[in-house]
């Protein structure tokens, strides 16, 4: 299995000017190399597509907005060794039904809330095929309410550098104390330094627990799927004989 690295970027500035300069910079310390960029909202594509335009960077789109032959050939457009573009610019509709394997660099922005979600963003690149470690690149701005998500995500669950299984349900238990930090960080607030430590060190001790639990239990639906009677009859019945 492919491993994973975990790169945090912190950006100049809140504002999508900050974002291109940054993946102009970006780019270029990338050559040659294509990579997929995954936001939560289909406008942050539009935009973000428009504004690299406007900076001479060429790249495709790939949202809920487009036709399904129109997101076939961004998707060919991109995947393209010799003439294709080096930037796909996806929503969240992007890290569902496309395989990129061929591809090592992924960018997330507008970190989604499930850890579901942000595994299922990963998976698009951590598939059979891939023979390089994955590079999981997430920029942020400093006391924005994704910095403080990728700080949760990344000291409580390790959700970058690993598979995460358990982390729906530290997400649902933890909503209490991790929601309203959101909500004020969203608002431009401050956060105690304290509380935000308090709450990762929480998580991350109930993500160890939970994740000893699922390794100790029985995936019974798992059993039930493999348990094929009718075709290992053959071989009881020799068994026995």
């Amino acid at each position: 299995f492919p491993e994973r690295a975990y790169h945090p970027h912190e950006l100049d500035g809140d504002g999508p000017e900050a974002l291109v300069d940054w993946l102009a910079m970006f780019l270029a310390g990338q050559p040659g190399e294509k990579v997929l960029v995954i936001a939560a909202d289909p406008a942050t594509v539009v935009a973000l597509a428009e504004a690299l335009r406007v900076a001479g960077i060429d790249s495709a789109q790939f949202h809920e907005g487009m036709s399904i032959v129109e997101r076939d050939r961004a998707a060919a457009w991109f995947a393209d060794t010799e003439d294709g573009c080096r930037l796909l610019l996806c929503s969240e509709i992007g890290s569902e039904g496309r395989n990129f394997q061929f591809l090592h660099n992924v960018v997330m922005l507008e970190l989604p809330d499930a850890p579901d979600l942000l595994e299922q963003r990963i998976g698009r690149l951590d598939r059979i095929g891939q023979t390089q470690t994955i590079q999981i690149h997430v920029p942020t701005a400093a006391d924005t309410r994704d910095a403080l998500l990728l700080k949760w995500y990344h000291e409580g669950l390790n959700a970058f550098e690993r598979i995460c299984r358990s982390g729906t349900a530290v997400r649902e238990r933890m909503a209490a104390e991790l929601d309203p930090l959101l909500a004020r960080a969203s608002q431009g607030e401050q956060i105690d330094d304290k509380a935000l430590d308090a709450l990762i060190q929480d998580t991350h001790t109930l993500s160890q627990q939970l994740d000893v639990e699922l390794e100790a239990g029985r995936d019974r639906l798992l059993e039930l799927n493999s348990n094929r009677p009718e075709l290992v009859q053959e071989h009881l019945d020799e068994l026995a004989r």
